[in-house]
């Protein structure tokens, strides 16, 4: 167990620090990998209870949670203390070397009171029994030294440690009433923490900053938190400037006038700042970007996924955590940028519907921006429904609202809302969103079977809610509520309760009036739209926005995108959903390999110049067949009808035969898409496919020439399909799999 707790120390220099300074350097552990899998196994049983030792002020690294929560209540709250006028503090706590300063004992005695089993205990104990780590320095023997405290750097369990480390101060906080945050809707909001970077919303500046600022030396001086003061930074909303320069003087904390750094964004003292301070530079750093990857020899592909893995979670981080409108504009300039990029500056020969919509159903994949914005933005409207484990911002946002609740309201058609007693920008933000989607993207129908019943302009009895209150209680709230299996669910509620409860009799009868009317039933039993059926389970699912982002750019029914249109024209027959499904399966998994992958796509999508295209650009150039055949060279004469083209695949075919030991038919939605045979295997079709586009790639060398690809040039291609398969089944550990489709081959001779 000693060596297995023996961490390496790497040293990454700090980007323009001078790298003779050694506090310029930043520290990585590389820990153990078998303590790392028991580490994970621990956090994994402690991640559930998690949820009931920490309160949801804290959102880092606990399940369920994210960053968003913190920055979208924080952009609230500023709008509040302005609309309000209310003299105020955003204070963001910069802790020295957070997560190494933690006291062993005070962590240790927090577990125990926490309640949690001696068996863990135990466990965790030994995990900081006499650590050691040693620091790697090139050209030098490493010497081991002890580690006394603090939580380990890439440890699994460290992250929830920490929050257990950090909730007294927490709560503390909350509890001490001279630190006073914001009240709104009869709820304290005053502390917010993602991990260790602490926000703090606080009003009455006077009494509260000197009260914090005692409560954390107390802290400190018992658990070995502490914070740097020099670093942390206010954002005063309001405040006189007497006010504050008296406060600064006894506390040296710098302040910001307009912008405070907080997880990765700027909160802003002026709302209608927050897109402009943020988006303006981001935008630009993404464009510089684009430009210095465009010198570098990247496929069509590896350019769609540079979008995908470096651009897309920097604008996605941004959709979620900056609660405002976007500039068309800019969004669209943006996506320009990208389109260029992937097009490499060269004219764009996929429909943008097709480049955005889903691999899976025919499409290139490229992130869509409006439809990641509007996808993020619903996923936060999906979160105004959790219950109990509802966020922060949510109770926030509900009591802005009240007396409505923004997960009923947003339900109702527009005729029939109730007015908002608020224009939070962030609220009214995302019911702009909602109200431009929810039919166009078939989202709900209208009206809605989530429609609510009470507060309703619709149902006048319901705008006064008390005397339906047993019913409310009884779960009766949606239209969706009041049948059950042409059962009227009031009247079952009513009478199975006890005696006295009389009173329901008026609404009841004003209710079954209301349910009574034609469109009013047909809604109620009207089938759950798929966002309709999220919402109404009251829980944010793991991958929603992904999940949301699917839906919206597959609107596009498959038989309207045009190249499935022209590929049934050319071949004269019409194929169903299962055949396209197929094909788009087979061209997604023909290899790991980019450029491989590129050529099902170009196929599928018709990338390729034709004679013909070239003759409709240009009158001069003839539209006749390179090949000299004298017919015309259509896409579909190039690659099929042409007289040498069916030689060539008439080759192919023969070579498929003998290592399969049975005729495979000539059929162009096999050899040219990839749809698989009947009377086949899997592991057969497998093979004809990536045969088949070894196959096309070479003769998509040769496009432009009179001849064909000789057989040595085939016979290589093929050969780099096989070692790039076989290379990734070893990545892979599906050496099996990959011999069963390639050794008919080789067992042939081929």
């Amino acid at each position: 167990m000693p060596e297995a707790l023996l961490a390496s120390v790497v040293l990454i220099p700090k980007p323009g620090k001078d790298v003779q300074g050694i506090d310029n350097y930043r520290p990585i552990s590389l820990l153990n990998t078998d303590i790392k899998i028991l580490a994970k196994l621990m956090a994994l049983r402690l991640g559930p209870m998690l949820s009931t030792l920490i309160h949801p002020d804290q959102v880092g690294f606990m399940p369920g949670r994210q960053a968003f929560e913190n920055t979208r209540r924080a952009a609230d709250l500023i709008w509040w203390a302005r609309s309000r006028k209310v003299p105020s503090l955003f204070l963001s706590l910069d802790a020295e070397k957070a997560f190494d300063r933690a006291e062993w004992p005070f962590l240790f005695r927090l577990l125990e009171r926490a309640g949690l089993p001696d068996s863990f205990l135990a466990l965790t104990r030994a995990l900081y029994a006499n650590p050691m780590a040693q620091i790697l320095i090139p050209g030098t023997d490493p010497t081991p030294f002890p580690i006394r405290n603090g939580t380990r750097q890439g440890c699994p369990l460290s992250p929830s440690l920490f929050a257990i480390f950090l909730e007294p101060l927490m709560r503390i906080i909350r509890a001490d009433e001279d630190i006073r945050g914001f009240l709104v809707g009869g709820q304290q909001f005053k502390v917010s923490a993602y991990a260790d970077d602490v926000l703090l919303s606080l009003t009455d500046p006077e009494t509260s900053l000197p009260a914090l600022m005692c409560r954390l030396t107390e802290y400190s001086q018992i658990s070995g938190y502490k914070i740097n003061i020099a670093k942390s930074m206010i954002l005063p909303i309001l405040v006189p400037a007497r006010m504050l320069r008296t406060l600064t003087r006894e506390m040296p904390l710098q302040i910001s006038a307009s912008e405070l750094p907080y997880l990765g964004i700027k909160l802003t003292g002026l709302p209608d700042r927050l897109y402009e301070v943020n988006y303006a530079a981001m935008y630009a750093t993404l464009k510089q970007d684009l430009e210095c990857w465009d010198k570098y020899a990247i496929s069509w592909v590896g350019r769609v996924n540079c979008i995908k893995m470096n651009v897309l979670p920097r604008l996605l981080y941004y959709f979620q955590t900056i609660p405002v409108a976007l500039d068309p504009s800019d969004v669209r300039s943006m996506q320009r940028a990208i389109d260029n990029f992937v097009w490499a500056g060269k004219r764009h020969r996929v429909a943008r519907a097709t480049l955005y919509r889903p691999k899976q159903l025919g499409g290139l994949g490229l992130p869509s921006l409006f439809s990641y914005y509007y996808a993020a933005q619903l996923a936060q409207l999906v979160a105004w429904h959790e219950g109990v484990h509802a966020g922060r911002w949510v109770e926030l946002e509900r009591a802005l609202m009240a007396p409505n609740l923004p997960h009923h309201w947003i339900w109702l058609a527009r005729e029939h809302r109730p007015l908002l007693p608020t224009n939070c920008p962030a609220i009214m933000n995302t019911i702009r969103i909602w109200d431009k989607l929810a039919a166009k993207c078939d989202l709900a129908t209208l009206p809605s079977p989530l429609t609510p019943i009470f507060r309703n302009r619709e149902f006048p009895a319901g705008l006064r809610p008390l005397p339906f209150q047993q019913l409310w209680d009884a779960g009766l709230h949606r239209l969706c509520h009041l049948y059950q299996k042409e059962q009227f669910v009031p009247s079952i509620i009513i009478d199975q309760q006890e005696s006295g409860t009389g009173g329901l009799f008026l609404p009841e009868r004003q209710l079954r009036a209301f349910a009574s009317r034609r469109h009013i039933k047909a809604a109620s039993q009207t089938p759950l739209s798929f966002f309709e059926s999220i919402c109404l389970k009251g829980t944010y699912p793991k991958g929603l926005i992904s999940t949301l982002y699917y839906k919206l750019t597959s609107l596009i029914d498959w038989k309207e995108l045009h190249y499935i249109q022209v590929w049934e024209r050319d071949l004269a027959e019409v194929l169903d959903s299962d055949d396209w499904l197929d094909i788009w399966e087979a061209s997604k998994g023909v290899s790991l390999c980019t450029s491989m992958q590129e050529q099902p796509l170009k196929m599928l999508m018709r990338w390729y110049t034709t004679p013909t295209q070239l003759a409709h650009m240009s009158p001069n150039h003839p539209d006749l067949c390179w090949r000299s055949c004298g017919s015309k060279g259509t896409f579909i004469h190039m690659w099929w009808e042409c007289p040498q083209i069916q030689k060539f695949w008439t080759n192919i075919l023969a070579m498929l035969s003998d290592a399969l030991g049975k005729e495979v038919p000539s059929d162009p939605w096999n050899l040219l898409l990839s749809r698989p045979l009947e009377g086949f295997t899997r592991h057969e079709n497998k093979l004809i496919s990536k045969i088949s586009m070894a196959a096309r790639r070479a003769v998509a060398e040769t496009w432009r020439h009179q001849a064909l690809p000789v057989m040595a040039k085939i016979s290589a291609k093929i050969q780099d399909t096989r070692i790039m398969d076989e290379l990734t089944a070893v990545v892979r550990h599906t050496l099996p799999q990959f011999h069963k489709v390639w050794d008919p081959w080789t067992d042939a001779g081929l």
